[in-house]
């Protein structure tokens, strides 16, 4: 005796291919970039069929136009294909009678929604519909999905290539993306709701951990945060409980005991700075300066005259700039901007 579901074969794929070209708009395959042949038509072991599909908004007084489309589906298809399936839908209450099908279904995710529907199909053709009811924003919406086809050749299906490809396409992107997103100590996106590289936030912190370490020398320190910006630095210390406050200090206390002066006056050594100001900088004149201690002495200046900001750069040296005038005049005034004293 023929199995009543096979008579549903022709239409299975049908929806399927449906269901796949809106997947590939919603995800961005289709969207923004060349669409990707997925079948070969003339020749080959599959089925080409001209699908139509109308959709019916209920309470819309004009029903939307019909479009068209070609497919090809698999000669090899089952006869449960004949539901439309996604990851984040459930079908239940599936129910065949002779050449009809009728199902529910249930879908989570970004777009939550109920439907049932029901399938005719024949060797060379089918026609089905939808109803589907969602709620979006807070309105409710009611739609029906017609839909009919027609076997009109045969193809050769790539869909299945297509997708994997896109799907390794996809994956590399995130891959190289989240690398540049630990490069650059990027927070968000590891941490928070929708993080695009949650999974990969043990890396993340991985890697604070180890600027954590290197950062308590103030080579390290420039060069973490000449990379990524002490902001950056600052929030992926916080996302990882590592505490930027005390490495930063380290690595002020390092600067000051070895003489960089140039990293003790960078806006983020304040409490070394006054420690130092009074010692190399006060009292000093243009002629006796020396100039590796400029940056700190210039930041110096800065907060004592209570114009700093708490951990901004510092401003450049008056004293580093090219002479506009007599040399001797500008190194008096450079003298008055860097030490008022």
């Amino acid at each position: 005796m023929r199995n009543p579901l096979s008579l549903h074969r022709p239409f299975s794929r049908g929806i399927l291919a449906l269901v796949a070209v809106h997947a590939f708009a919603c995800s961005g395959i289709a969207g923004g970039q060349p669409a990707r042949q997925l079948f070969i038509a003339g020749t080959g072991p599959d089925e080409l069929w001209d699908v139509t599909m109308r959709m019916e908004i209920v309470g819309m007084p004009m029903a939307m136009p019909a479009q068209t489309s070609q497919v090809c589906l698999k000669k090899d298809r089952k006869p449960d294909d004949a539901i439309p399936r996604q990851d984040d839908c459930r079908v239940s209450d599936v129910k065949a009678t002779g050449n009809k099908v009728a199902y529910k279904m249930i879908c989570t995710g970004r777009n939550p929604m109920t439907g049932e529907g029901e399938i005719t199909s024949s060797p060379t053709a089918y026609e089905g519909r939808m109803r589907i009811r969602s709620t979006k924003k807070g309105e409710e919406m009611d739609m029906v999905q017609n839909f009919k086809g027609q076997k009109v050749g045969v193809c050769t299906d790539q869909s299945q290539r297509v997708v994997a490809a896109q799907k390794a396409e996809g994956e590399a992107m995130l891959a190289r993306t989240c690398s540049d997103g630990i490069e650059k100590l990027y927070a968000p996106m590891f941490f928070g709701q929708g993080a695009a590289c949650a999974t990969q936030q043990k890396a993340f912190c991985d890697r604070v951990g180890g600027h954590a370490r290197d950062m308590r020398e103030p080579a390290g320190w420039r060069n973490v945060v000449a990379n990524a910006g002490a902001e950056s630095a600052r929030a992926a210390f916080d996302a990882c409980r590592q505490d930027f406050a005390a490495t930063t200090k380290a690595a002020c206390s390092k600067a000051a005991a070895t003489r960089d002066w140039a990293f003790v006056g960078n806006g983020s050594c304040d409490e070394e700075t006054l420690a130092a100001g009074p010692v190399h900088c006060k009292g000093r004149d243009y002629y006796t300066v020396d100039r590796s201690v400029v940056p700190m002495c210039n930041r110096y200046a800065r907060l004592a005259r209570g114009t700093s900001t708490a951990g901004a750069a510092p401003a450049q040296s008056a004293a580093s700039e090219p002479a506009k005038q007599d040399p001797v005049k500008s190194g008096v005034d450079a003298v008055r901007k860097l030490l008022p004293f």
